[in-house]
């Protein structure tokens, strides 16, 4: 005997039914799920497990880079690499990212979010790095960022206060009409467009500068978490055995000492 269902279970059900059926209308035409997606793939020939991984290589945001003032300020880049992330595995990126950077750096995990911090230049206006590593269905999010926020808003400020200062003497130089005062009206007026122009410049050579090294980075890295998934040997750093120890054969004695005389035997 089928299922017998009560009028408030079958109005609960219609009205289930009635937002699963906008649900689908909503959808856009010609749309795919996930599911589509992995068929399709399996189909074509293509490893359905990669599909997770290139959604969520789609999905990520894209690369950008902070600007205060019109300077660039912070470089952030990311990259969906695969997973799961395994303490082994964090602890050959922690290494390559060291060695990339030449800074030891610090490096914790709060709940599944694992992040590195290291610190340039002093701690209070220092330029700060930070690799993040978070667990995605696709694999693991990478994201490495660094500002140099505090270093372009102290030049920022220090133009300002020239500018200030600037327009104090440049207001006494006109109540008192002294060509002495002029001099340093104009010789402040060339401090603040330095002043202007170094950050300017400086923070948008760092920013294409950091923004390579770090593509470099992230390359590394996945290598690192590939050969993680196929347990290959870690490329993150370290000292290795050379397949040939040329020492050895600098040590090894004369094939002539070793070889008695050769007699020549005459038909």
């Amino acid at each position: 005997m089928s299922r017998q269902f009560t009028e408030a279970e079958a109005q609960r059900i219609f009205a289930r039914m009635a937002e699963m059926q906008r649900a689908d209308a909503a959808r856009t035409p010609g749309a795919l799920s996930r599911e589509d997606l992995e068929e399709a793939a399996a189909a074509a020939g293509l490893d359905p497990r990669y599909v997770a991984q290139a959604v969520a290589e789609l999905d990520a945001a894209p690369a950008r880079t902070r600007t205060l003032l019109s300077a660039p300020v912070e470089v952030v880049r990311q990259r969906v690499v695969p997973g799961p992330l395994t303490d082994d595995t964090w602890a050959a990126m922690v290494e390559a990212l060291r060695q990339h950077t030449g800074q030891q750096g610090m490096a914790g995990q709060i709940g599944r979010l694992r992040e590195w911090t290291g610190i340039r230049h002093g701690t209070k206006n220092g330029i700060v790095t930070r690799l993040s590593a978070e667990p995605t269905e696709g694999g693991v999010r990478l994201m490495v960022t660094e500002s140099v926020r505090e270093i372009v808003k102290g030049l920022s400020i220090a133009a300002v206060l020239t500018a200030l200062v600037g327009l104090f003497v440049l207001g006494e130089a006109t109540l008192g009409a002294s060509p002495d005062a002029l001099v340093g009206v104009a010789l402040m007026a060339l401090m603040v467009v330095g002043f202007t122009l170094g950050a300017q410049g400086w923070s948008r050579w760092w920013a294409r500068d950091r923004a390579e090294q770090f593509d470099a980075l992230l390359d590394r890295l996945e290598l690192v978490a590939r050969q993680a998934q196929t347990g290959t040997p870690d490329l993150a750093g370290g000292d290795r055995q050379p397949l040939l120890d040329l020492d050895a054969l600098a040590e090894a004695p004369d094939e002539s000492e070793t070889r008695g005389p050769r007699e020549r035997i005459r038909p």
